[in-house]
């Protein structure tokens, strides 16, 4: 888990990435900067799914990434746990209230690599 593969590590360093080339055929040679910013690194998309398990109770499960050494679970935008399982049990949520979960996988340095859509559900009576 300690190393990302290579088109992740390249597109990584791509990034920030600033390309100088040699401008011909325009009426004498020159130089012009191209700057690449290809906006935040790729992540891997983890599948999420919420399953009622209790009265008030909710599993929270979602796909592993093997190059996550942690994942960050979040229900409605605040940090619920940091976790190295793929798997979840949130109990402290209501009847009647609709909850969002969001899970994000980071690698052993700390840099986002997988992440998940958000997901919502609602405990009815």
């Amino acid at each position: 888990m300690s190393h990302l593969p290579p088109f992740r590590s390249l597109l990584r360093t791509a990034a920030a990435l600033v390309f100088v080339v040699t401008v011909t055929g325009c009426g004498g040679g020159g130089y012009a900067e191209v700057v690449v910013d290809g906006g935040p690194p790729p992540v891997a998309l983890l599948a999420i799914a919420l399953t009622r398990v209790g009265p008030e109770a909710i599993e929270v499960d979602w796909s592993d990434d093997p190059y996550v050494d942690r994942f960050v679970v979040r229900r409605d935008g605040y940090t619920l746990a940091s976790v190295t399982t793929t798997t979840l049990i949130d109990a402290s949520v209501l009847v009647d209230e609709r909850y969002c979960y969001q899970v994000s996988g980071y690698d052993p340095s700390g840099l986002l690599v997988a992440a998940s859509d958000t997901a919502c559900v609602t405990l009815l009576p």
